[in-house]
């Protein structure tokens, strides 16, 4: 009787249209800890790509929360632990219309203040050698050719003296990939959704105000968490709590 969160498992919303039935306050229910998708067609291309990285999120241009850990990129934008770590934020934003963007950074355990000596080490690693060395063994191979292929630089181009700029340049997109975002996917694919009934709805003991008697936790309530087990020591918790407080009634 939770949110419409991953379906197949049973779970259809129904609860929450009880409640509100029953004249409770409805916190918009949204996806959370799911996929974000992008407007770019380029994530066709590195579909499949697993990876560490930072996702910055931009909401109306204002950075809004970041997180850093194993991305997966896929045919429609982007996934992993840390973008589900963000994606609560984004489905609350895209409620209002707010422009929503993001910068992926594939180097976020190169200090900045070490970045610019790291890309003097790549360049002279790779000087005199085709430019599709300059990326190998540090990116995955359909990450490099994206970024090859977003310079003005060929795969079979010669790193020298002359394209030194063109090279700095191209190392530098690989720490900030901008994308738009201009969606989640359905609560479906999501492991949780955010909002619910309001908690200033019950008690303490997670009773409903408007009707003694009646306890509401878990999913039905506007109480979310990141990834770790956090929401499934809630249901637990919220459970324990609920049950115990009815059974004192008894």
């Amino acid at each position: 009787a939770g949110s419409k969160a991953a379906a197949k498992l049973g779970s259809d919303g129904s609860g929450n249209d009880l409640a509100k039935m029953l004249g409770h306050k409805l916190v918009p229910v949204v996806p959370a800890l799911v996929q974000l998708r992008c407007r770019e067609k380029l994530y066709r291309q590195v579909a499949g790509v697993r990876t560490h990285g930072k996702v910055t999120v931009f909401i109306d241009g204002t950075e809004t929360a970041s997180d850093i850990g194993e991305l997966q990129l896929t045919d429609y934008g982007i996934s992993g632990i840390p973008v589900f770590q963000l994606s609560a934020a984004v489905s609350e934003a895209l409620q209002t219309n707010k422009k929503i963007s993001a910068s992926i950074d594939f180097f976020p355990a190169v200090p900045l203040s070490k970045w610019n000596e790291f890309c003097c080490r790549q360049y002279q690693a790779c000087c005199g050698k085709h430019v599709r060395f300059l990326a190998q063994g540090i990116l995955p191979s359909k990450l490099a050719q994206l970024f090859i292929e977003r310079s003005p630089l060929k795969a079979q181009d010669i790193v020298t003296a002359t394209n030194k700029n063109a090279v700095f340049s191209m190392l530098q997109n690989m720490r900030a990939l901008k994308t738009v975002v201009i969606g989640t996917n359905p609560a479906q694919n999501a492991q949780v959704c955010t909002g619910g009934i309001s908690l200033q709805e019950v008690t303490d003991d997670l009773e409903a105000k408007r009707f003694p008697g009646l306890y509401l936790c878990g999913e039905l309530l506007d109480v979310d968490g990141r990834c770790g087990g956090y929401n499934l020591q809630w249901a637990w918790t919220s459970g324990q709590i609920a049950g115990t407080a009815a059974a004192r009634e008894e």
